[in-house]
Parts: structure tokens; sequence; C-alpha cells
């Protein structure tokens, strides 16, 4: 049976009316929330590009600690060299004094014993109950040995040429006249001793009869005296190392290029090969350690992956999901309204119910206005305002009586330019809509900055009727916003620029001095660079007896003694623990770098009056000047370091500027 003509258009224009009301809003909503959703997966992956960022870096630094490490011992092999080289007839006693001199348990921690391991004679290889000879070529009597051990394979008299794997190295430190890693050993151990510190390697060092040539191969072999050699318990020695660095990470080490158990030479955790298989970041890189191959893997742990920082991208969504109620709303608010009055208009019959539907939904827009905690500002032609909403009371503090019919220039704070105001304007012209952040001044006259959205409201002619705004205090997100980036940049204890920081401003600083090098204009005014690292020296005892309450207030009073040694144009940060790194942009001589360094010698000796405490430290400075030193912030770090390294073995408590030879003999010259 067919429906009767005035039901079947009813039913028409009820299914036009609910698709138009329903759909644009919903059009609308899909829009915002998949540009949200993309502009949010943007934000997470910069969370993480900036901690993988991180990542690298704590990884390069382990890496470079190692390398800086063995390199110190090397020197302290050399030193003991020099000794034996320069004085044949070394008692034991007067070996002891000097390896007690050099303080191995406080300067160089993680060395297990340094020794001199002797040829004998081919008519003397019977010694210690007849050993033969090894390969039939070189047997070795351990003649020096501090401290003493009674375990083979290091006890006084012993051959360290039997063992193949220690007999490969002392074969190659032998023939290249350089330090050697044996690679992975398994140390003698005690009867108490755990096995797993059993890991470690040798450092051998040969040397050669005095005054005998050995510039060649067969040279060395025929006038070798014996090896300088150190043994290292690798978990001692990484642990000291990278102590501060693998609190966040799984660090392991593996000797040579295999990631097996029987490689493993370092495993704190003792997790075994493959840690922690989910870790978001992953790094495995070879490292050359005394002429043999470490292999340094590296994962993030879950303390380091949840500190990947995910608070933009939740703002983010937050309004974009708030953005896009709003515009879906007022879609469904205006084809709603438009839609009525359409009805309205062609059912004269339904007048009275239609304006009281028409009603109901104004107040329903009003309510809906009056509880967001946005403002809402209307103004008229001559844009004066005619409406605001209790949000726009809470947050400027004006009254709506104080505000309607007053232009919304009232809020103004002064810190935008007419240029600004009058671009602003072409905009929303121009597109019907302007956003954006703006400052504001509150009745009381305290400024604060807000997120704002302007719309025009057209007539069906196109004729401007009202101006919309709906904006919000975001001061407090912009401060926290501003906070994060100091936490960034800046130590947390000291309030100075930390490692990441003050690297930047080296490069910027090193690039500044190159171009004012490569500048033909000035021929005589080239810039100059100063560069220090400086280590507190008996800082460690007060950390250990007075606690790290007293040590971190100490740290404090030492930040600023060292800001008070500064000029304005002088840069001073903290790279971690008892560390500090001052550089010069503008020095014209070293001489100049020299007295700033001995001012902070003399500011630091002063006693540090602290709870109760009367505390005296010291520090140890090494110096670099650029371009002198190196052209680059890598070389110039690593001389600094190394310049430091030789003013802590020269005595602490004195500066010391950077010279080539310390590379070679940095170590025992600083102790003779």
């Amino acid at each position: 049976m067919a429906k009767p003509p005035l039901i079947a258009c009813t039913i028409k224009k009820c299914r036009e009316y609910f698709s138009i009301v329903w759909v644009l809003p919903a059009l609308v909503l899909l829009i915002t929330l998949v540009a949200t959703a993309l502009l949010w997966r943007v934000e997470q992956q910069n969370a993480v590009k900036n901690m993988q960022i991180d990542f690298d870096f704590r990884v390069r630094e382990a890496n470079t600690r190692i390398e800086r490490r063995i390199i110190a011992y090397e020197q302290i092999l050399r030193g003991v060299k020099a000794l034996l080289v320069s004085s044949p007839d070394v008692t034991r006693e007067e070996f002891r004094s000097y390896t007690e001199s050099l303080r191995l348990e406080d300067n160089y921690p993680g060395s297990h014993n340094i020794g001199f391991a002797r040829v004998v004679p081919e008519a003397h290889s019977g010694a210690r109950g007849g050993e033969s000879q090894v390969n039939g070529a070189i047997t070795t009597s351990v003649a020096y040995l501090e401290p003493l051990l009674d375990l083979e394979p290091f006890s006084l008299g012993s051959n360290l040429y039997a063992d193949p794997v220690r007999r490969a190295a002392m074969e190659q430190a032998r023939d290249t006249g350089q330090a050697v890693n044996s690679g992975k050993v398994l140390l003698p151990l005690t009867a108490n001793e755990d096995p797993n510190i059993q890991r470690g390697f040798v450092l051998f060092l040969p040397v050669y009869k005095t005054g005998a040539p050995h510039a060649t191969v067969a040279e060395r072999r025929a006038n070798l005296a014996g090896w300088v050699y150190a043994s290292f318990r690798s978990v001692d020695l990484m642990s000291d190392i990278l102590g501060s660095i693998s609190g966040e990470v799984d660090i392991e080490i593996h000797d040579g290029d295999s990631l097996d158990d029987e490689s493993m030479l370092y495993d704190p955790d003792l997790s075994g090969p493959g840690g922690n298989p989910d870790a978001i970041f992953k790094s495995s890189r070879k490292v050359e350690v005394a002429n043999h191959y470490w292999t340094v893997v590296i994962r993030s742990l879950y303390a380091f992956e949840m500190r990947v920082d995910r608070t933009k991208a939740q703002f983010v969504a937050y309004v974009g999901i708030v953005t896009g109620l709003l515009l879906a709303m007022l879609a469904w608010l205006m084809v709603w309204s438009k839609m009525r009055a359409m009805r309205a208009a062609e059912a004269l019959g339904h007048e009275l119910a239609e304006r009281k539907r028409a009603e109901e939904g104004l107040r329903l827009a009003a309510t809906v206005v009056k509880t967001v905690e946005e403002a809402v500002v209307v103004t008229d032609t001559n844009n004066n305002i005619i409406a605001v909403n209790p949000a726009f009371t809470v947050i400027t503090g004006y009254a709506a009586e104080e505000a309607i019919g007053k232009n919304p220039r009232l809020l103004a704070s002064g810190r935008h330019s007419k240029e600004f105001y009058a671009k602003m304007w072409e905009i929303l012209l121009a597109t019907g809509s302007w956003h954006g952040e703006i400052w504001d001044k509150r009745k009381n006259g305290d400024l604060y900055i807000k997120w704002l959205s302007l719309r025009l409201v057209r007539d069906e002619q196109g004729k401007i009727t009202n101006h919309v705004a709906v904006f919000a205090d975001i001061t407090e997100r912009k401060n926290i916003e501003e906070r994060m980036k100091h936490l960034a940049h800046y130590d947390l204890l000291t309030d100075l620029p930390n490692r990441l920081l003050f690297n930047d401003t080296l490069r910027q600083e090193i690039a500044r001095a190159k171009r004012d090098t490569l500048d033909k204009r000035d021929t005589v005014n080239k810039k100059r660079l100063g560069l220090m690292f400086i280590d507190l020296d008996k800082f460690k005892p007060v950390n250990d007896t007075l606690g790290h309450a007293v040590g971190d207030m100490l740290l404090k009073e030492v930040a600023k003694r060292l800001l008070g040694c500064m000029r304005e144009s002088d840069i001073v940060a903290r790279l971690g623990g008892d560390e500090f790194v001052v550089l010069l942009p503008n020095i014209e001589a070293e001489q100049d770098a020299m007295m700033v360094a001995d001012k902070i010698l003399l500011s630091l000796g002063q006693p540090f009056e602290l709870i109760g405490h009367s505390l005296h430290i010291s520090a140890s400075i090494g110096v670099v000047m650029y371009p002198d030193h190196g052209g680059d912030e890598i070389t110039l770090t690593k001389h600094a370091d190394v310049a430091m390294y030789y003013a802590k073995a020269s005595g602490r408590n004195n500066a010391q500027l950077f010279q080539p030879e310390m590379l070679v003999t940095g170590a025992h010259c600083a102790l003779d």
C-alpha cells in the first residue's frame, strides 16, 4: 500500500535534516582527529629521536672513557720501563717504592698488579723446578711484582711466556715495541674470591737492553730484556670507568668480534650475551685497546627509556581532541540552527513550535559557552564587546559589565607591535579565521600568554555581523616548557651548563674562531680559545666521610667560586661528578689562560665552611689552547684531559699546559 504524499514528503525532509546535521560535524571531528593523530605521531617520533641523541652520546662517552683509561695505564707501564732502563740494577725494594709512589689504588683504580718478567738466558732456563723453554725459544721469570702474589702464574719466578694467550701478546709487543693487550684471560683467585671477577686482561710493554739497538724486528728480538706488564680485573676496572654511565644502560664488553659467553669480558648484571633483548636503543662498536680490539655492546634499560618526553605529544592530543569537539559542536549548532530556521520558514503553521525549539537550542549553546573553561568573547561589527562567558572573568579579572561595550584592546599587553595586529587582521579578513599565541594583560596588570582563536560571523549576504574570540591561558604550560628546556641543558645541582650545552657551545666557538682565522681582511687579530679541564682533589673522602648531602653543598660552593674567577664572556660547565670545565672564548696568550688557572687554584685552595666543617680541597687543571693544541673539539677535549691527568700525576693542586710529549711520556715525566 502506497504512503500518502504528505507523509512521504515529511520522511524525506527528516532524512535530509538528520544527514546534514550529523554528517558535517562528524566530518569536521574526523578531519580534526586525523590531523591530531598525525601531529601526535610526529611529536612521539621527535621525543624518541631526542632520546636516541642522548643514547648515542652515552655510547661515545663510554668508548672514550675506556680508551682514555687504557692510555693512562700505558703511560704507567712506560714510566716503569723508564725506571728499569735508566737503572738496570733496580732492587725489589726500589721497585716497590716506585710503584707505591704511583698510588695506583687512588689514581689508577682497577689494576691488579704491576710486574716485570725478565727473559731468562737458555743456560738458566731450568730455574723454578726445571721449567723448559717455551717453543724452544724463550723462558721468562717474574723478577718484580707489586703487590706480591702467591698465586700462579703471577708469583715471583713464574714463567708468563708459557701461556699461549699471553705469549701471543708478548710476542706482538716484542716485535712492535708497543704496548699490547693480551685479550681475555682468567686471573688467579684466592679461596674467598668470587669466580665472576676472574675475567681480565694483561697489558705488556717490551723492555730492551740498555743501549742496544731495537729499530728493526730482528734487533728487537735479539736485544729483548723482558716485559713490563700490568694485569686488570675487568669488573673492578670497568666499574670505575663506566660507573656513572651504566645506571640507565646495560654495558657488555666482548674480546674480539665474537659476542658469545666465551668472549665475554665484562657483564656486570651477569645477564649473559644478549642482555636486554627488548631494548629500544642498541649499539655495538669496536674499540681498539692497546693494539687489540674489544666489542662494546650497549643497550638501553627501562629506566632510560622511561625518560622519553611524551608531554608535548600528550598536549597535542589533548588540544586536538578538545578543538575537534568544539569545532564539531559549533558546526552542529550552526547547521542545526540553520535547518531549524529553514523549517520554520517552510512551515509557517509550526512557527511557535519551531521558535520554541530554536530558543531551546540557543539556551543549550549558551549553557555550553558558560560551562567551557576557555574564555569566549563576542563583538559587534564595530568590534565592541557585546557578550562574554564566565571563563572570561576568571582569566582576565574583568567582570562582564566592565567589559561589555569596550574594545578588546583593553586587554592589550603592549608587547606586540602595530605590524603584528595589522597582519592578524589581514589574515582574519582574508580567511575568516586566525589563531596563535598572544600576550595580554589582566585587570590587575599581570601579563599572561594565551592561545587565541578568532572567527568572523557573516550574514546571508556575506556581511560581517560579529567577531568571536575563544582563548585559553597557557602561561603555566609555557613556563613548564621553558623549565624543561632549562633542565635539558643545565646541571640540576649547580645550575651550570651541562655536558650537552657545553659541547654545543664549544663547537660554535671553534667554528667562529675558524671563520675569524679565514677572514683575510684581518691579518692581526686571529681568535684563540682557552679550554680547561678541572678535576677536584680530595673530594671523594668528603663524600665517603660526611655524606653526599655535604658533597653536593661543596660542589655548589665550588661552582660559585669558579664563576667568581671568570669574566662575563667566559663559560663554566659541570661535566658530572667532581669534573668541571672552563671555556675562555676571547684570550690572547697561553700566559693569560695560566693566570686564570692559578686564580682558580688559589680560590679553591681556601677552606670551605659548611655546616660546622672546615673542608680543604684542591684541583688538578689541564689547559689547552686553540688552535695550538687542536683544531676540533674532540682533539682539544682529549688533550685537555691528558694535561689534567698529567697535573694529577704531578702531585695535584697544580695546572699543566698541554705539551705534545705528554701523549708519550706524560705519566713517568710527571713522577720523575
